[in-house]
């Protein structure tokens, strides 16, 4: 065992269990590495889940318990984690994929958690658009958990839950098993968010024992996962992510399921045009239902990829306004844009389906489509799904996954899976017309 490094963070967790709720308390040594970046840190020391009824928080599986400490304390351990209760044998070879702290107290005796041959999937579900996608690809007794984050009491949040908790009630109306869990983990991090990104997957965890989970789904995309959009593509079946997080959730019995990580945000907008229930997706996280607030990030790249994919042209007035958007002013301003590639496929597919003349057009539109290649670039392979996605999804899901998504998406050619396979923004980079389009079109977009 590693010894305590001096100046460096040693966390112990602990639990309370009541009838309603499991309580996690984050003990801490060695003050020294609260702050893992400038721009995080560690706040609240608890988190807490409330239960449904019947579950007893007693029957959760110690490597349950550590593997939702590891979720949401991963950013803020130094060197040494102790977790709740004494862990299988099997986890604590698993955690050997950290190479940044060691765990404690290992219980040599104790039965790994495997599910029952009939279990389920459940589905980490946000409400949004890739989520709602995720869903629609799954089997019909996939369980769908709403992580449901308690509002602040002392404070304004422009976070609105309506809209996922109408969704959720329409799945539940649709005869989905469908759990909101509240859980206020997010608050552990300043500022508020998931400390890491697959931490949303904690209360399907808590369930999994009572609820015989076998596998936890996310609505991660091909952006998110291979790199698409970003300066560089992302192996993602041998990356650091996949290796650390699905040996991690695959040692507790409940391996990742990402179902969407070969779609692109194209393809899961396509997806909810098309299934039965993709209309309940609504990815704005301030608006209500069926009403987003039309001023943020999420509402500027969407309203404007679910026009081109509905064929339904926006007015030029609400075109201008979305131009207005303080926090698209922000994202587009960056070189490259986050999930650039969406908007090379919704401004290609704009000129083309609405006939907009950028030549000589001034207009931020035309501005946008020449600054994002929107008007040199092939995009139809956005519109497939990226085949190497199989390669690490579960052998009992692989085939029904593979049915239903050819429903709405054809798989990419050789050809267009070698666009993803070398997908390489630095060349763009680095062009001198793409750095000089980039300057015009801030300056335009900061005085528009």
């Amino acid at each position: 065992m590693k010894l305590l490094t001096k100046g460096r963070l040693f966390l112990k967790i602990r639990v309370k269990h009541s009838k309603k709720e499991i309580t996690f308390f984050i003990d801490v040594e060695e003050e020294d590495n609260l702050h893992p970046s400038p721009k995080v840190s560690l706040s609240k020391r608890n988190f807490s889940f409330k239960l449904p009824k019947g579950l007893s928080s007693k029957n959760i599986h110690p490597d349950h318990l550590a593997l939702i400490s590891i979720l949401v304390c991963h950013p803020f351990i130094g060197k040494r984690i102790k977790f709740p209760k004494p862990i299988s044998k099997k986890f604590f070879e698993a955690t050997n994929v950290i190479s940044r702290y060691v765990v404690e107290n290992i219980d040599e005796d104790l039965e790994p958690w495997t599910p029952l041959a009939d279990s389920r999937p459940a589905l980490a579900f946000s409400g949004g658009a890739d989520s709602t996608a995720a869903l629609a690809l799954m089997p019909e007794n996939t369980v769908p958990v709403f992580l449901d984050r308690p509002l602040p009491l002392l404070r304004i949040s422009k976070y609105d839950k309506n809209a996922p908790h109408v969704a959720c009630e329409k799945l539940s109306e649709l005869g989905y098993d469908v759990y909101k869990i509240e859980a206020d983990l997010e608050y552990v991090r300043k500022p508020v968010g998931f400390p890491v990104d697959v931490a949303n997957a904690a209360p399907a965890i808590i369930l999994a024992n009572h609820m015989q989970f076998d596998a936890i789904a996310f609505g991660t995309i091909m952006e998110s996962a291979f790199g698409v959009g970003h300066p560089n593509y992302r192996n993602y079946p041998k990356g650091s992510h996949y290796r650390m997080w699905g040996t991690l959730f695959a040692a507790v019995g409940l391996p990742l399921l990402q179902v969407v990580s070969g779609v692109s945000e194209v393809g899961t907008s396509i997806i909810n045009r098309d299934s039965s229930f993709g209309h309940i997706a609504h990815s704005c996280m301030r608006g209500k239902w069926m009403n987003p607030c039309r001023n943020c990030w999420k509402c500027f790249r969407k309203l404007v990829l679910d026009s081109v994919v509905n064929n339904k042209k926006i007015s030029e007035k609400e075109l201008n306004e979305l131009f207005k958007i303080r926090e698209a002013k922000y994202h587009l301003s960056q070189f490259p844009i986050k999930h650039e590639n969406v908007l090379t496929y919704s401004t290609s597919k704009y000129v083309e389906l609405f006939e907009l003349d950028i030549e000589g057009n001034e207009s931020m539109m035309s501005l946008l489509t020449k600054r994002v290649r929107g008007d040199v670039l092939e995009v139809d392979w956005m519109e497939k799904y990226f085949p190497v996605m199989f390669d690490i999804i579960p052998e009992k899901y692989r085939d029904g996954l593979k049915i239903k998504l050819e429903k709405y998406l054809q798989p990419m050619t050789k050809k267009e899976q070698e666009i993803v396979l070398n997908w390489n923004l630095n060349t763009m980079l680095n062009d001198e017309y793409y750095q000089e389009l980039n300057s015009s079109f801030c300056k335009k977009l900061n005085s528009h």
